[in-house]
Order: structure tokens, then sequence, then C-alpha cells
């Protein structure tokens, strides 16, 4: 049954993988490289679950018969995040030495061919088969090392994304990530089992592979959620723009530098969005907001977080369902939908509009209509 699971996961996998290739409607760099993910995922899975142990005459058991793909693993999914999170710069260098080393290690294959094509043997039977396990061993553990580094770094990126989004952009459903936390969590348990199962072969190389079994499982769970996700939203969510907060420094305005923090600029602050509509604009950002109030981005960021209590986000959207249940509250035949009223209060969506509303008034809008929510009318 484990093994029906996971060839049918294989399969999605590569289907998937085909999809965010080669597909033109949602083509992006960030999405090929996602697909070459799975191939990569797919490939070591099948290495490792092959009924054959020969083809023809090529041994393809033995060591580097098959292209070793494991490293590539980490380091596609690292720079498909680093891409959705605008971040790659920061991490170019790493990311250029290790697909150097993953091309190096993959190609060892290639040598093997050659071996078997010239001269009918093999790196295992041409060198020492204790070195080649030793050398075989080091690579998977450098693969593994280069994993948890990256899934650590994977979780302090997140963190910076919503800090940045908090402060900067206006746009709620931004913040509706979880479903990436959830794409790293779940690589976490075959991750650790990896990690048992490199520390087993150490200890009792001549023991038998039974975590194995267990790594794939969770790859075959991984997939399965990943393309539930990819039908839900196909593109995922859009590449984030450069921090205005920090490249203030490049534009330099000394009308905005008339004004310090304090309540007075808060209260400005204030009655500047209200009298103004400036939240009606999904687009709006703490950048055009500074320009059109002629307000430094960093006095405004500073203000709202430590005068009003919020951050950018939770400050505009705020404003947002304020006039989204003004709009329920007088639409006393239910003549508008709920999107219209989404779109007059400022909201980019539907779901943005729905995850505000739930988060400041503990319903949704439909419930809210309904009279469900008579708590928050009070």
């Amino acid at each position: 049954m484990i093994y029906f699971v996971l060839w049918a996961a294989l399969l999605q996998g590569v289907f998937l993988a085909l999809i965010y290739i080669f597909s033109g409607r949602n083509r992006s760099f960030a999405n090929v490289l996602l697909g070459l993910f799975l191939i990569a995922m797919v490939v070591e899975a099948l290495k490792a679950n092959l009924p054959l142990d020969s083809i023809g005459t090529y041994s393809i058991g033995e060591y580097f018969s098959l292209p070793e793909v494991k490293l590539f693993i980490p380091l596609l999914f690292f720079h498909f995040v680093l891409e959705k999170l605008g971040n790659t710069g920061r991490y170019r260098l790493f990311l250029k030495v290790n697909y150097f080393l993953a091309v190096l290690i993959s190609g060892i294959t290639v040598y093997n061919l050659y071996l078997f094509v010239s001269e009918s043997s093999s790196i295992v039977r041409k060198l020492d088969f204790s070195l080649v396990d030793n050398i075989h061993l080091w690579l998977q553990s450098y693969a593994f090392l280069i994993t948890v580094f990256v899934l650590f770094t994977i979780f302090k990126e997140i963190r910076i994304y919503r800090r940045l989004v908090q402060n900067e952009f206006s746009d709620y459903a931004m913040l509706q990530i979880k479903w990436l936390w959830w794409l790293v969590f779940m690589l976490i348990p075959a991750t650790l089992f990896w990690g048992a199962e490199l520390f087993r072969v150490v200890l009792w190389p001549d023991g038998q592979p039974d975590l194995v079994v267990f790594i794939l499982l969770f790859v075959a769970i991984f997939l399965y959620y990943l393309s539930y996700q990819a039908y839900g939203q196909p593109n995922f969510f859009d590449k984030m723009p450069e921090s205005v907060l920090d490249n203030e420094e490049r534009s330099s305005d000394p009308t905005k530098d008339n004004y310090t923090c304090n309540e007075e600029t808060s209260a400005q602050l204030q009655n500047l969005m209200v009298e103004n509509q400036y939240y009606l604009d999904h687009r709006l950002t703490i950048h055009t907001f500074a320009q059109a109030v002629e307000i430094s981005p960093r006095i405004i960021s500073t203000c709202i977080n430590q005068n009003l209590g919020q951050n950018f986000n939770e400050w505009v959207n705020g404003f947002r369902v304020e006039k989204a249940r003004e709009l329920l509250e007088n639409d006393k035949g239910n003549l508008l939908s709920i999107e219209g009223i989404g779109q007059e209060s400022g909201f980019k969506s539907r779901s943005a509009l729905y995850a505000a509303f739930k988060s400041k008034l503990g319903s949704s809008p439909g419930e809210f209509r309904k009279g469900g929510d008579t708590s928050s009318r009070k």
C-alpha cells in the first residue's frame, strides 16, 4: 500500500513539474525552479525504489551509476523560495558555488558511463570499494548539512518577509503564506529521518536501511500537499519588490524631514487617511502614502508602530474593514455582493477581505451580514 501511494505521488510530481516548467500561462523563473526541484525529488525517490538492479548489462545498483541529485533538492527549493521573496541576491554566491558542486557530483555518472562503454567497468570496480563508499557517504552528509542550513535560513527569510509586508504594504493577502510554512514543515520529518539514516550508516554500515521507507512516505505526503496547493493557487504569490524603508536614504526630500514622530504627527496621519481615504487604493504602500502626505516613510512607520500600536498593514486594513462593515450595515436589502463591497473598501481580492474581516471582527462578511457578529456591533 505504501509503495502504491509513493508511485502515485511520484507520477503526480512529474506531471506537476512539467506544468511548472513548460506552462506558458504561469511562466516564471521561480516556477521553473519549482518544477526542477520536483524532478530532483522524483529522481531521488525513484533511485531508492527501482524494481530493477540493471538495465541490460549496465548495473544501476552501484554507487554513481545513476545521477546523484540530492544536493540539487535543497538548492532548488531554496532558490525557489528566495525568488518568491525577492531575496536571491543575498545568497547568490552560496547558490553558484553549490550548484557547481551539484553539477560536478551528478556528472560523476557520466564518467561511470564512460567506463562502462570503453572498458566494461565502473567506478566501484575501477577504484577501491571502501574509498567510493566513503566518498558517497561524505557527499550525502554534505547534502544533508546544506538541507539543514536551507531550512533554517528559509524560516529566517519568511520572518523578514512578514515584517516587510507588515510595515510597508497594505495588501492583506500578502500575509497569507501558511502554505509556504507548511511546505517547510513537511520537509522537516524527511530531513530528520535522512539524518537518522546517515547516522545509522556510520554506526552500523551493514544494517538494513529501514528508515528509507519513512523518508519516501514523507516525500509522497509533501508531493500530494504541493499538488493540492498548486491547484488552489497556480502561481502562488508575486515576487516582493524592494524594501522602501531599507533604501530610503536614496531619495532625500527636504519637505519630508520637517516632521518628527510624536502624537501630533500620528493624529495628523489618522486624519489624512480618513479625510482622503487613501486606504481605498488596493495598491497603497507606505511609499505611495508618504508621497501623498509628504512625510518620510520612516517617520510614518515609526509613528504607526510606537504611537498607534500597529504596523502599516494592520493600520490600513483597519480602515478598510470599517468601511466594509459600514457598507454591509447600510446595505439593508443585500443588493451589494461581498466581492463588490470588498472592492469598494480597498481590498485587492475576496480572500484578503475575508481574512482581514475575520481577524478584525471575528466573523466573515457573510456571517456579519446575517447578524452572526452582534458582539462586534455593540
